[in-house]
């Protein structure tokens, strides 16, 4: 599966390269292609990807930001519509959810490179950046106004993004633990329901219960 838009025979060269990378990449990982594997896949001569993207890596930082920016921005946009900060929150987790199971590149390659030693790649690290700095946002105003507990805007921000990622990673064990069908839309506003709930509860500011 490609995602992000299918190759055709119509594609221009360079985004038929880089429709195949983020496929391959996405499966295998970047040590596990060579950039033979691309161009096979993309249907080009080998010295296009040298031409257009310079070397691997390059082109692998392209495919890693063609996945990351949309998502950024699909945040961005989000976190910036009018409303109660807890109820932005709560449309950025289920925004969040939703492109993540709807394009599944992002987490797989997120997952690989924190199992490496290597740096995070630049696209990723501001994919990260961009998101959290986001919802840290939301966070620091909702604590302002008193419907967000206290505590560090960024490490909340970690907590409220990572439920959508750790849901869309781990979406074959949650539907197991279910016993659900992962194609099953009841099933998936289930899941939805139930991450922006448990986000909202993690993060608002609710009285303590008297003793």
């Amino acid at each position: 599966m490609i995602w992000y838009g299918r190759m055709t025979d119509q594609s221009s060269t360079k985004e038929r390269i880089l429709a195949a990378a983020r496929d391959l990449f996405t499966q295998r990982g970047f040590e596990a292609v060579s950039v033979r594997d691309i161009v096979a896949r993309a249907r080009v001569n080998l010295g296009a990807v040298t031409y257009h993207f310079g070397s691997k890596e390059a082109l692998y930082h392209a495919a890693l930001s063609s996945m990351a920016d949309p998502f950024a921005a699909l945040v961005a946009q989000i976190a910036a519509r009018p409303g109660a900060p807890l109820d932005r929150l709560d449309a950025v987790v289920r925004g969040a959810l939703a492109h993540l199971l709807d394009n599944p590149g992002p987490p797989a390659i997120l997952l690989r490179e924190l199992a490496s030693d290597r740096p995070l790649p630049p696209p990723i690290a501001n994919l990260m950046r961009r998101n959290l700095g986001a919802v840290a946002t939301i966070i620091a105003e909702g604590q302002r106004d008193g419907s967000i507990r206290q505590g560090d805007p960024a490490l909340l921000a970690v907590t409220v993004m990572s439920q959508p990622f750790f849901v869309r990673a781990a979406r074959r064990v949650v539907t197991v633990a279910l016993g659900a069908d992962s194609s099953d839309p009841d099933q998936q506003a289930r899941i939805t329901d139930h991450v922006a709930e448990s986000v909202r509860r993690s993060v608002a500011n609710t009285p303590p219960v008297p003793s």
